[in-house]
């Protein structure tokens, strides 16, 4: 049986999961442009809701390549597409971040005057395809700590669900339970990002009255976890070929 649709749709909806994520970070960053910092919170965390139907996919498709006993080659050759393809589509969308960001300014704009929130969310292709001549003035400064650690956790946070699964190819009998095992990677990922991290943000962004701090502060965090995601995971990988 083949079973390259198989992977290239695990690729495919890692690499949207990523997409997503950082997409909603920036629809952050027109909050803070746009002072209305509540209302991108709101928003961010509606984009990011969408990462739920790509991971409702991603975790059987994962789940039925170990019950089949997916080569462990085959298996690290399917990570490295998902890490070159995040990579590609999270670089790309930095490469156009002012675009996007002015994007999901005109969104909080249109939310704010009462449109629907998923409405809006679902017109943004269309925003992109007619966008204004705009150009975003705001000047971008790398915060290097923020940036250290972003690379850090989304490195983390990108391995650790493949690497769970890919322990439960040498452990077929005991699969089901080391498959589990992927809540608790992610968490601890999403703990250093929850508790550390986003609290830093958050309370920077709100002491300052020059949003450009806020605004740099978040693409820091934005470029770290596509270095996390591409550098570090790619990284790692090599480690795990060579041992």
């Amino acid at each position: 049986m083949n079973f390259n649709y198989l992977i290239l749709s695990v690729i495919f909806c890692f690499g949207c999961i990523q997409l997503i994520e950082v997409l909603s970070y920036m629809a952050r960053i027109s909050g803070v442009i746009e002072n209305k910092r509540s209302l991108a919170y709101s928003l961010q965390n509606a984009i990011f809701m969408l990462t739920r139907f790509f991971t409702m996919a991603l975790l059987p498709m994962l789940g039925y390549l170990i019950d089949i006993g997916l080569d462990k080659n085959n298996y690290l050759e399917m990570v490295c597409g998902a890490l070159f393809f995040s990579t590609v589509l999270t670089v790309l969308s930095y490469n156009y971040k002012h675009t996007i960001v002015l994007i999901f300014s005109k969104v909080i704009k249109k939310v704010s005057l009462g449109s629907n929130v998923l409405k809006e969310i679902l017109m943004i292709p269309y925003y992109l395809l007619n966008r204004d001549t705009d150009k975003l003035s705001i000047s971008v400064k790398l915060h290097r700590g923020i940036f250290i650690n972003s690379a850090l956790v989304f490195g983390i946070y990108s391995l650790s669900v493949f690497m769970v699964f890919f322990i439960a190819l040498f452990f077929p009998d005991h699969r089901t339970m080391i498959s589990q095992l992927s809540g608790v990677t992610n968490a601890f990922a999403t703990v250093l990002l929850t508790f550390f991290i986003e609290p830093k943000i958050s309370r920077v962004i709100d002491n300052n009255v020059d949003k450009n701090v806020g605004v740099s502060m978040l693409f820091s965090l934005v470029l770290g976890r596509i270095i996390g995601i591409g550098f570090l995971g790619f990284l790692l990988l090599f480690i795990i070929f060579n041992i």
